[in-house]
């Protein structure tokens, strides 16, 4: 693993404080997941911005070392004693510094990143020697088991909770899902440009030494690894690109918005659906963004107004108004999940997610697909989406909503990325093209 941290490159005053500030952070996010069941992702940006003296050397080595423990923390919470194990994951957190570098220095070593786990070592002064790391995840955690001489059985499957293994649907790759919680996916763009702009994104992030891949069958998506801020790019602020993972792309390409026609991005947040939506049609006709959060619309409207769209236009709880005047040729019902399929990006989140709260999620989705369902004109698309791995959320939702509703049928459409023809549901496998994992179904209103 690269990372910016050589253990020689800091002065030992330099390399305590940003070790203080590791142990700084991770309890935060600890007593964050925990204690307050946020996502690892917003705990720690919140503590970035709080904390001005944290230099993008420290924020890459804090990011890494925290995120480290938390993808293996399934490891890792085999190794403490039950009554700790219970305080901590209860969110108090009364480690002492030692204690939480020790699991730092662990979670380093098993994620591969020997670099960062000898900072970690040297700098607390922990223990012997590290031994010579061997060539998988679980193999590593066995050794870190010998080497804190604990009698931890330790498989591939403790990376999840006993629950999620029950709740995965049937057929699943489960090696392949849960490997995959144990790396980070690239960041992703979504290019909103012509041939000349797209050249001087291209450029731009040349000059900042980016990693880029093109996607097969995807002409507007780039595959990013790179060390610099997105936000910060000249392009990104002309409104070029918008940062979009790949699986969210493939539910505005499975709506199939044509130019002129009229749509519904239900449950828009931020709205990068619906950018792309306005995009797919050619900022001919209307995208009409509706969410119950008015400052995610507002974000939105910036959006928009940076990138030049004039065929957006936003409105607060749509619902609330019951039936629609002038029905829509298609809404995009992206509902409010369990947001397992992202947990590649919010590591951590799986151990604090209950089956009760999935099932009480799926009838909620059901309300929702429901009630914007009767803004679907005749012959218009509804498409629902989530980013959840769970049947419950996905196929079990939409079988209930179309026996409920006789006048909506499955509508096959072509997958996004291999170009086959998925019979009017997809799930968007994230381990198979290194995105994140997300379902979509397409439907027509026939009467």
């Amino acid at each position: 693993m690269d990372t910016y941290n050589k253990i020689d490159t800091l002065a030992p005053g330099k390399r305590n404080a940003q070790l203080n500030l590791l142990d700084e952070a991770l309890r935060r996010v600890l007593s964050g997941i925990f204690g307050r069941r946020q996502h690892s992702d917003r705990v720690l940006a919140a503590y970035f911005r709080e904390n001005r003296r944290c230099g993008s050397r420290d924020r890459a080595f804090i990011s890494e070392s925290v995120y480290a423990l938390l993808r293996n923390w399934g490891f890792l919470r085999k190794y403490l004693p039950g009554e700790r194990l219970e305080e901590l994951e209860s969110g108090t957190v009364r480690f002492t510094s030692r204690e939480l570098a020790a699991l730092l220095m662990a979670g380093c070593f098993i994620a591969g990143d020997m670099t960062n786990a000898e900072i970690i070592r040297n700098g607390k002064e922990l223990y012997t020697k590290l031994p010579a790391p061997a060539n998988s995840p679980e193999r590593r955690a066995r050794q870190m088991a010998d080497y804190f001489s604990t009698e931890a059985v330790i498989t591939i499957g403790d990376l999840l909770p006993d629950w999620v293994h029950d709740a995965l649907p049937s057929g699943i790759d489960k090696d392949s899902f849960i490997k995959a919680l144990g790396e980070r996916p690239p960041i992703y763009l979504r290019l909103q440009c012509n041939a000349g702009q797209r050249s001087a994104v291209l450029e731009e992030l040349e000059a900042h030494e980016a990693e880029v891949t093109e996607i097969p069958n995807v002409k507007d998506a780039l595959a990013i690894r790179a060390k610099v801020n997105m936000y910060s790019l000249e392009s990104y602020r002309k409104g070029w690109f918008e940062i979009q993972d790949l699986a969210s792309q493939c539910v505005g390409l499975i709506c199939q918005a044509k130019p002129g026609s009229r749509w519904l991005d239900a449950c828009a947040g931020a709205g990068g659906k619906t950018l792309q939506l306005a995009q797919m049609m050619k900022r001919k006709g209307n995208v009409t963004a509706s969410d119950l959060r008015s400052y995610k619309l507002e974000d939105l409207r910036k959006r928009a107004r940076r990138a030049g769209f004039p065929n957006i236009t936003t409105r607060e709880n749509i619902a609330a108004s019951g039936r629609v005047k002038h029905p829509f040729d298609g809404v995009l019902v992206d509902a409010p999940c369990s947001c397992s399929g992202v947990w590649r990006r919010n590591p951590g989140a799986q151990w604090i997610l209950t089956m009760e709260e999935v099932e009480e999620l799926a009838i909620q989705q059901l309300e929702i697909l429901e009630t914007y369902a009767k803004a679907v004109r005749s012959g218009g698309i509804l498409v629902y989406a989530t980013c959840s791995v769970f049947d419950t959320e996905n196929s079990g939702v939409v079988r209930k909503f179309l026996e409920k509703h006789p006048e909506f049928k499955l509508d096959p459409f072509e997958h996004p990325l291999t170009g086959n023809i998925a019979p009017g549901m997809l799930r968007v496998d994230g381990w198979n093209f290194n995105c994140d994992t997300l379902f979509a179904a397409r439907m027509i209103k026939v009467d």
